[in-house]
């Protein structure tokens, strides 16, 4: 801001004698030269000797007119001192820091009040102790005013909310600053324009214009005038309120085509004013030809406000005049569509499979509404609506937009209305509504439950009440037509309520066998006089009881005891479940020594040599079995069962029941046919 040249000024203090004795000097060093401004800010260099001033110690800058030799205290006025900072120690920029030694700067801003250039001298004075600096020696030179004192052409632009200047787009203002200078330098946005050093500035676009003026040794800048080129922006607008039938066709950020009924008018709205001190004139046109078939716009005669309402097609569009200014503007194009009114009915269409339509529908069920007439050009569009219930008013059904509809109860749970609204692009017409009525479904429950659980061999008496006119049951081995019947199958049964119009309701039983599974316990081998551990399990309650004559220790018990009186003796179980019903098991018992066995070689073979070479490797026993249901089973010499097998016909190789080879030695078998001995023996095992 400032073009004169600031030269350092060094200000010596220092400390002739230590603090402690109360003796100090100040030493001022002259730097040639010296010249400001006034307005300038001049930074003073001092330097504190040790061990610094008082903790109350102040400082102030004296500034008086005239030579040193002529300088005093009582003629000086004291400079505020606006900005501290120490060089040693570390900078901080607090007074605080000045009280200690070392290098400080301070500065002061030369006096605007000074109206004559002159030279002036200037000391600093320190308040504890109370100590002078030596005089320096400045000039200080009168800064010129400089401003832009005169705007020709444009307008204050209120528009803005100020404070600027304006022009129309295309114009030019300019600008004029303080006579009598030595020299100018305008700018724009605080950087010089090339070539603009002149008092004077045509100004052809938006900016922040100054000027800086120069006068002897002083620079001085303006203050910035902001000039912003106006151009207004006439848009379109259309009034909606109280149109029915409007439709934006085009949708984009300017609406410049809009279509309404032929039964309706339509208002275009100009842009207001931007405020208090703000007008604009209003000339709305129409789109034309000439006589040549060039295209023109017409003003259509008195429209010249802000709204314009009309009921005819075509393209208008708008100009404008924005004071203060006059700045002109003419709007877009708006285009005007004027539509007719449809004229249909809807009716009631039967499915393939109908004889025909029918307007009650079951819950379920549906019906189909149609439009009577489409367009061929497909630019209608439709809405049906729904009046449920009917005392309520009438809702659009979302998503049915088409020229039919499918009536269930996915669309409305009850007796409703419907109507069909038809947009032809702008216009809108709404059918007469036709009524579809839903009838109810009867109601139904089986009786007594919807599941049941039966023994086996068991049946129930079930039924349907509910306010059907008849009932169908149905289940997966038969069928019964009525209200009630006796039931025995294990299964699902649905029955069917048919009520009025033949809707019908349902509800299902199901019913369940409950499942014995009494467990006897496996057949057993004993010896002669040996007694038996029976072992019963599947069920709350028990039975045994057996095909001979036999010994229980308590024939209510699961885990009786018996002894046989037979070789072989099948027992029997009766097991109850905790639903009371029965099953039986059985088992058998064989008594058998094999001690008591003599080799028998007439019929079977009594020796076998399982070793692979295709001689006596199985033990065959088919001749005995002879296609009969026989059963196999292998004891060890001790009498433990170590192979059997269910349905035997031939083929042991002398394995265990693991399928494990068996050591050489002497085995003992029986052969039950039927449930009974057939015969028994021993087996001879040799692989060596």
């Amino acid at each position: 801001m400032l073009m004169a040249w600031i030269r350092r000024i060094s200000l010596a203090l220092f400390l002739a004698l230590p603090f402690l004795l109360g003796g100090q000097t100040l030493d001022l060093v002259q730097a040639p030269n010296l010249s400001k401004c006034t307005g300038d800010s001049l930074r003073i260099t001092m330097t504190i000797g040790a061990p610094g001033m008082a903790a109350s110690n102040d400082f102030y800058v004296m500034l008086a007119p005239g030579m040193a030799g002529s300088f005093t205290q009582a003629n000086s006025d004291t400079l505020d001192i606006v900005k501290w900072q120490s060089i040693t120690p570390s900078p901080t920029g607090t007074i605080a820091d000045t009280i200690t030694a070392g290098v400080k700067y301070a500065w002061v801003i030369i006096p605007v009040t000074i109206t004559t250039n002159n030279f002036y001298g200037l000391a600093v004075k320190g308040s504890s102790p109370i100590i002078w600096s030596d005089t320096i020696q400045m000039t200080v030179n009168v800064a010129p005013i400089v401003e832009i004192d005169s705007i020709v052409g444009g307008f204050e632009n209120i528009f803005s909310g100020g404070p600027d200047w304006g022009m129309c787009n295309g114009d030019t203002i300019v600008l004029y600053a303080s006579k009598g200078l030595d020299s100018y330098q305008w700018t724009n946005g605080g950087s010089a324009m090339p070539g603009a050093t002149s008092d004077s500035l045509v100004v052809v676009a938006s900016g922040a214009y100054g000027v800086t003026g120069s006068s002897g040794n002083c620079d001085v800048m303006s203050g910035d005038t902001l000039v912003n080129i106006f151009s207004p922006q006439t848009t379109i607008t259309h009034i909606p309120s109280g149109m029915f039938t409007l439709n934006v066709l085009d949708k984009d950020s300017q609406i410049d085509s809009l279509a309404f009924c032929e039964t309706e008018s339509i208002t275009l709205r100009g842009p207001n004013t931007l405020g208090m001190g703000t007008s604009i004139d209003y000339q709305w046109l129409r789109d034309s030809v000439d006589q040549f078939g060039q295209k023109l716009k017409v003003p259509i005669n008195g429209a010249t406000n802000r709204d314009f309402t009309t009921n005819v097609s075509g393209l208008f569009s708008l100009v404008t005049a924005w004071y203060p200014g006059g700045c002109p503007d003419t709007s877009y194009s708006v285009e005007l569509f004027v539509d007719t009114v449809p004229d249909t009915f809807i009716e009631n269409i039967a499915w393939a499979w109908q004889t025909a339509a029918s307007l009650d529908i079951c819950p379920g069920d549906s019906t189909l509404l149609r439009s009577n007439a489409i367009s061929f050009s497909g630019d209608w569009t439709y809405q049906w609506e729904v009046l449920y219930p009917l005392t309520s008013t009438w809702q659009a059904i979302p998503g049915q937009d088409k020229e039919e509809i499918r009536v269930d109860t996915t669309v409305v749970a009850g007796t409703a209305q419907y109507r069909l609204v038809i947009n032809s692009e702008s216009c809108d017409f709404t059918t007469a509504p036709l009524q579809v009525n839903l009838i109810p479904l009867p109601t139904v429950a089986v009786a007594p439950k919807d599941s049941l659980a039966l023994c086996l061999g068991d049946s129930v008496f079930v039924g349907a009440t509910g306010n059907a006119l008849s009932y169908q049951w149905t289940w997966a081995t038969g069928a019964f037509t009525g209200i009630s019947f006796y039931a025995k199958d294990p299964g699902t049964y649905v029955v069917e309520a048919i009520g009025p119009n033949n809707c019908s309701s349902f509800d299902t039983l199901k019913i369940t066998q409950i499942v014995v599974t009494p467990n006897a316990g496996p057949d057993q081998i004993i010896m002669p006089g040996d007694v038996v551990q029976l072992g019963a399990s599947g069920g709350l309650q028990y039975y045994w009881y057996a095909d001979k004559p036999a010994y229980f220790s308590d024939p209510y018990n699961p885990n009786a005891q018996t002894r046989p009186t037979n070789d072989t003796t099948w027992y029997f179980v009766e097991v109850r479940s905790a639903f009371g019903c029965w099953g039986i098991d059985s088992m058998m018992v064989v008594q058998f020594d094999p001690s008591t066995l003599l080799p028998n070689i007439s019929n079977v073979m009594n020796v076998i040599t399982p070793n692979g070479d295709g001689f006596n490797d199985v033990f065959d026993m088919s001749n005995v079995v002879q296609a009969d249901s026989c059963d196999l089973v292998i004891l060890d010499r001790w009498g433990s069962r170590v192979y059997d097998e269910a349905r035997y016909i031939s083929g042991w190789d002398g394995r265990n029941a693991g399928g494990d080879p068996l050591p050489d030695g002497t085995y003992y078998y029986l052969l039950l046919c039927n449930g009974e001995p057939r015969y028994r023996g021993a087996i001879t095992v040799i692989r060596n």
